[in-house]
């Protein structure tokens, strides 16, 4: 086989689905990647296929992802550009080691946990894509009120199912979150039809969790309704 064929053959094996293609169109170029939660490894040697980034690491908290990361990274060929190290969180990552810095496939409550841990102190010179399965309202307040700022968000559907990916940074700045900006996002700017669908289910969620409180507490199920309205509002114009 020859180099191309087997170059070719590599990053077949490392096609991504529609979520990771949004996390990794979100990566700046010519940096180091740090990958949070790795799994299989298949953004981070995609991204270094594709000379997205020079290189990186590959982490995780739990040894049997790693080991499958550590055979993704030398089917690819890339053993000598990405390393895979066992991390909670950032707490294994130095400073000067990553400008770019995945947090991928865990809950929005797990994700401000780690950054809430990393001790850097030149945080303002990292770029963060964040990706919640879960509890995304919640992230977006935390990034908020914790002096980050969300330059851009954008929603994708693999396999059924309906993501978020948001691009930030920080730069100290403790910002006011609205009900509406903590549940929509910057989604309303995203002109993609997944955006419309992500507000439509946000606010379906919303409205189920106003009928189970209606009768307890009728003034929050009334504010409740009110924030869904709004988010269906936003979503009417895709």
């Amino acid at each position: 086989m020859s180099r191309e064929e087997n170059g070719a053959g590599a990053k077949t094996a490392l096609r991504l689905d529609p979520r990771l293609v949004r996390v990794a169109a979100m990566v700046r170029p010519g940096g180091r990647l740090a990958d949070v939660g790795t799994d299989h490894g298949y953004l981070i040697c995609r991204l270094a296929a594709d000379g997205v980034i020079t290189g990186g690491l590959a982490l995780d908290v739990n040894e049997k992802p790693l080991a499958r990361a550590a055979k993704t990274i030398a089917a690819a060929g890339l053993a000598g550009r990405i390393e895979c190290r066992l991390s909670d969180g950032l707490s294994a990552v130095g400073e000067r080691e990553a400008d770019e810095i995945v947090i991928a496939g865990m809950g929005g409550d797990v994700i401000a946990g780690i950054l809430s841990r990393c001790r850097w102190q030149t945080l303002n010179e990292k770029h963060f894509v964040l990706q919640p399965m879960t509890r995304a309202p919640f992230l977006r307040k935390w990034l908020w009120e914790n002096g980050f700022s969300i330059e851009d968000e954008r929603a994708a559907k693999a396999g059924g199912h309906l993501y978020t990916v948001m691009s930030a940074s920080y730069d100290g700045m403790n910002r006011r979150c609205s009900a509406f900006e903590q549940y929509a996002g910057g989604l309303p700017g995203d002109p993609s039809e997944e955006a419309g669908e992500y507000l439509r289910w946000t606010a379906g969620g919303l409205l189920k969790k106003a009928g189970g409180i209606c009768a307890k507490k009728p003034a929050e199920a009334q504010a409740v309704r009110q924030l869904a309205e709004r988010l269906l509002q936003a979503a009417r114009r895709f």
